[in-house]
């Protein structure tokens, strides 16, 4: 192997995620699947993991070192990475919140584009969500946020 080969092999290694990065990036993926993280998406978020005591010991400078690293991951590999990295590392209790939460930010500003819900049926497979309660949490996101 070349030495940049060797250079550039390191820096594409495999990120691993614990469970507090998991959930934010499921949530974060979410709002950046359309290919912007609006203002309303990113106040979700941060609601989210205010109210989770997933994030109890989590001080502002572990905030922000867990979202550089996602959006890192975001910005490089894009959201359909950051999900599979991020559900791949989701303890299974996670499962069902990370998909409520999920939904919730991709109706929060009451739209919901095609890469959102294309997101969505991502998430539903990867998560193992069942059909019936997908369908029965979309809607009452989609009642929610009025969309």
């Amino acid at each position: 192997m070349s030495l940049f080969g060797k250079i550039f092999q390191a820096v594409t290694e495999e990120v691993k995620l614990n469970e507090q990065e998991s959930f934010a990036g499921i949530a974060l993926a979410m709002a950046g699947a359309d290919g912007n993280v609006g203002r309303g998406e990113w106040d979700e978020i941060v609601n989210y993991m205010n109210r989770l005591s997933l994030y109890d010991n989590y001080s502002g400078a572990a905030f922000d070192k867990l979202f550089d690293k996602l959006f890192r991951i975001l910005k490089k590999e894009g959201p359909g990475s950051l999900v599979e990295k991020s559900v791949a590392a989701l303890p299974s209790d996670l499962r069902l919140t990370a998909f409520a939460c999920a939904v919730d930010i991709a109706t929060s500003d009451g739209v919901l584009e095609e890469e959102e819900k294309d997101m969505i049926n991502q998430l539903a497979e990867l998560l193992t969500v069942p059909e019936k309660t997908a369908i029965s949490i979309i809607e009452v996101m989609l009642i929610k946020n009025k969309v």
